[in-house]
């Protein structure tokens, strides 16, 4: 029992921290740096990379560790497990969507000058936003599908 409500607290924890910062960049950070000029757009994504790399890689892999362990406590249980293992998926995809899709931007944009930016800037930051909107989807699943298993989980007494 005391596995369960610990495995079910962190899943709940990490996955909803995760959903809830990504959702709070994709309608009010980004829509910020859309309003302001090029240099202190791109300058302020760079100083929100130092300040998010690790941040976000650690919260990222504790959803995985935490919803895998979470998995593991509920699957005796047919109808949870399928959505805490769901809630794993996702949680996997949102940690590679981040690997293999916004670090590799992240790393061009840290080489450019914010006052000379590629010609191309635009379409790679609106690629950016892409990935940032596709993660955002898949952490907020993953947050569902941890709630869905909890309430229909019956856990022994």
């Amino acid at each position: 029992m005391i596995q369960y409500k610990l495995s079910n607290a962190l899943a709940l924890f990490a996955t909803g921290i995760l959903a809830g910062t990504f959702f709070y960049a994709t309608f009010n950070v980004l829509p910020t740096f859309w309003e302001v000029r090029t240099d202190i757009h791109l300058s302020f994504r760079v100083a929100l990379m130092r300040h998010n790399a690790l941040n976000m890689q650690l919260l990222m892999a504790t959803g995985v560790i935490a919803t895998t362990w979470f998995g593991w406590t509920i699957r005796q249980q047919k109808f949870p497990r399928i959505f805490a293992f769901s809630a794993i998926a996702l949680t996997i995809a949102t940690l590679l969507i981040t690997r293999l899709g916004n670090i590799p931007i992240n790393l061009e944009v840290k080489t450019w000058l914010p006052t000379a930016p590629p010609i191309n800037w635009l379409a790679i930051m609106k690629t950016w936003d892409f990935y940032h909107s596709l993660r955002t989807v898949t952490a907020i699943g993953s947050f569902l599908m941890v709630l869905i298993a909890s309430f229909s989980n019956k856990p022994n007494s």
